[in-house]
C-alpha cells in the first residue's frame, strides 16, 4: 500500500493494518450507510400510502401534499449538514445522523394523525433521503478521484440491487404486520447497521492517514490542504457564479420531482392501467435490475465524457419512462418502462456521487452537495403533490405526465449548450 510521509498524518491501527486500500472499507461502510437510507426514500414511503389515507381519513392530495411539505422543510436543513461534514468529517457525522434516523422510525409507530405524519414525513426524508446518503456518497468521493465514476457506479448497482428485494420483502411484511410495527423493525435495523459501521469503520479524507486518493502515491510532506490544493477547488458561493451548476440542478430536480412521483404513486398508476400491487412491485424489482446496469454504464461515461451528455441521456430516459407511464398496459410496454425508468435512476445515482466532485473539487464538496441536495429534495417535495393533484382534479396521471416529458426536452438542450466551469482568464474545456 502506498503511503505519504506527512507529519500530520493521524495513526490509525485499523487503516494500517487493513489489507486492502482503505478506501473499499468507506465504501463498504457508505454502501451500508446507502441501503440504510431506504426507509426514508419514496419507494418505502410509496408502500405506506394507503395505510396513512385508510388510518387517518385523508385523500391521495392530502398526504402526498404533507409528505411534499415534510420534505421541503427537511431540504432547508442540508446545506448546513454539508458544512459540517465538511468540518466535522464523514465518520462522527455519519454515526450522528444514524442514531437521530433510528429515534425518528421508532417514533414513527407513534403516529395519530396528520400533523404527526408532517413531521415523520420531515425526519424521514432528511435524514435517511437527504442527510445518511450525503455522509455515505461524499466519503467514497474523498477517497477516489480517477476511479470516482466507477466506484460510484458500483455503490448505486449494489444500492438499486438491494431495492429489488427491499420492496418485495416490505410489502410481504405489511402484510403480516402493522406498519407501526414495521417502523420499529426499520428502526432497529438501521441502529444496528449504521451506528457501529460509522463509528468503528468510517475514515474521513485519506490524506489525514498519510494515503492519497485512489491510493496513488503522493508528494512527501504533502499535507491535507496541500493535497487538496491540486485540485481546482471552488467555495458555493464561486460555483453558484457559473451557469453549467444551475443547469445540472435543474437536471437533479426534474427527476426528483416526477421520479418521486412515480415510485411514491406506482400502485395507484398502475391500478389506473388495471395491474395490480404486485405487479407495480414486479415491474419496480424489474426497473432496480435495469438500474443496475445503466449504474454501470454511467459510471463508465461519466469517467470518460463530459457531464453535460451524461445529464442529456438521462433527461431523455426520463421523458421516455413519462410517455410510457401513459400507456404500459401491455408487458412488452411495461418492460420498456422498467427499462427507461431503471435507465434514468441508474445514471442519476452515479451522477449525484461523482459529478459535483468532478466540476468543484473535493473540499467544499459537501457544502455545495448539501445546497443541490436541497434543491433536488425539494423537486422531490413538489412531484408527488402535483401527481396527487393531477389525479384528484382529472382522475389519472396524463397532465402532470405530459408537463414532466415537456420539462426534460427543455433542460435537456440546456445540458448540451451550457460550457463547464471555468475561472475568469481561464481558456474554455474543449
Amino acid at each position: 500500500m502506498s503511503q505519504i510521509s506527512a507529519p500530520i498524518a493521524l495513526r490509525s491501527r485499523l487503516v494500517a493494518a487493513s489489507p486492502v486500500y482503505y478506501g473499499w472499507i468507506v465504501w463498504l461502510v457508505a454502501l451500508i450507510g446507502t441501503i440504510c437510507s431506504s426507509p426514508g426514500q419514496s419507494f418505502s414511503v410509496s408502500l405506506f400510502m394507503d395505510f396513512f389515507i385508510e388510518d387517518f381519513g385523508l385523500d391521495r392530495t392530502a398526504v402526498s401534499s404533507l409528505y411534499g411539505a415534510g420534505t421541503f422543510v427537511a431540504s432547508l436543513g442540508l446545506t448546513w449538514v454539508g458544512r459540517q461534514i465538511d468540518a466535522r468529517g464523514n465518520r462522527r457525522v455519519g454515526a450522528s445522523i444514524g442514531a437521530l434516523f433510528t429515534l425518528v422510525l421508532a417514533l414513527c409507530s407513534l403516529i395519530n394523525g396528520p400533523i404527526m405524519l408532517f413531521f415523520a414525513f420531515a425526519g424521514m426524508r432528511g435524514l435517511g433521503q437527504g442527510a445518511l446518503t450525503l455522509a455515505s456518497s461524499t466519503a467514497v468521493a474523498n477517497w477516489f478521484q480517477q476511479r470516482r465514476g466507477r466506484m460510484m457506479s458500483l455503490l448505486a448497482l449494489a444500492f438499486v440491487l438491494f431495492q429489488g428485494i427491499y420492496v418485495n420483502l416490505l410489502r410481504i411484511l405489511l402484510e403480516v404486520m402493522d406498519w407501526r410495527q414495521v417502523y420499529v423493525l426499520l428502526g432497529v435495523g438501521v441502529a444496528a447497521l449504521v451506528i457501529p459501521s460509522f463509528a468503528l469503520l468510517m475514515r474521513d479524507k485519506p490524506e489525514k492517514y498519510g494515503l492519497m486518493p485512489d491510493n496513488a502515491a503522493g508528494s512527501v510532506g504533502e499535507s491535507d490542504d496541500q493535497a487538496s490544493d491540486i485540485e481546482d477547488n471552488w467555495t458555493l458561493k464561486e460555483a453558484m457564479r457559473t451557469p453549467i451548476l444551475w443547469v445540472f440542478i435543474a437536471a437533479r430536480i426534474l427527476p426528483s420531482a416526477w421520479g418521486t412521483g412515480l415510485i411514491l404513486h406506482q400502485v395507484s398508476i398502475f391500478a389506473v392501467l388495471d395491474h395490480s400491487a404486485q405487479v407495480a412491485t414486479e415491474t419496480f424489482a424489474m426497473m432496480s435490475l435495469f438500474a443496475a446496469g445503466s449504474a454501470l454504464l454511467a459510471g463508465y461515461l461519466i469517467d470518460r465524457f463530459k457531464p453535460s451528455y451524461v445529464a442529456a441521456l438521462q433527461m431523455l430516459a426520463l421523458l421516455s419512462a413519462s410517455g410510457l407511464a401513459m400507456i404500459m398496459r401491455e408487458t412488452p410496454l411495461l418492460i420498456a418502462y422498467a427499462l427507461a425508468f431503471g435507465l434514468g435512476m441508474g445514471i442519476g445515482y452515479v451522477f449525484e456521487g461523482a459529478v459535483w466532485p468532478n466540476l468543484f473539487g473535493r473540499r467544499f464538496q459537501g457544502e455545495i452537495r448539501g445546497f443541490v441536495y436541497t434543491s433536488s429534495v425539494i423537486g422531490s417535495a413538489l412531484g408527488p403533490a402535483l401527481f396527487g393533484l393531477s389525479y384528484d382534479v382529472s382522475g389519472g396521471y396524463e397532465a402532470v405526465l405530459w408537463l414532466g416529458a415537456g420539462l426534460c426536452l427543455v433542460v435537456l438542450a440546456a445540458a448540451l449548450l451550457t460550457p463547464p466551469p471555468r475561472r475568469r482568464g481561464q481558456a474554455r474545456a474543449t
